[in-house]
């Protein structure tokens, strides 16, 4: 077994407005308490899409957004370089809750899998 270096590379995004950057800060938010190397302004999380799409939802009836609203940030959610987002997945599905998708690898009822970076 050998040791090796690799250099991660950020690739800042266009900062999104209106209620997808609301939206955003949720996911810092999130990223804050179940992510990982946060510090003093910045931030590392990993997020599955079915994660997203449920913080979505709740966002979403906690600001009270109409469906258009919605749909504008889920338009965001969506143009994001996700790692195999799925058009047909079902939030509502039963779910492994002792499956991590970060520790045991993809599982097809999660979606697309982002690891995001979040700076203020």
């Amino acid at each position: 077994m050998g040791l090796d270096i690799g250099i991660i590379h950020i690739q800042y995004l266009a900062r999104p407005h209106g209620w997808a950057y609301k939206f955003v800060w949720e996911l810092a938010i999130e990223a804050s308490g179940s992510g990982y190397m946060h510090g003093d302004g910045n931030n590392w999380g990993p997020f599955t899409q079915r994660h997203v799409l449920q913080m979505l939802d709740e966002f979403a009836g906690d600001k009270g957004l109409d469906a258009t609203a919605k749909a504008e940030v889920l338009a965001w959610v969506r143009s994001l370089p996700w790692e195999g987002w799925r058009d047909d997945l079902d939030i509502s599905a039963a779910q492994d809750d002792d499956h991590d998708p970060w520790v045991d690898g993809p599982n097809e009822q999660d979606g697309g899998l982002i690891e995001l970076h979040f700076n203020w």
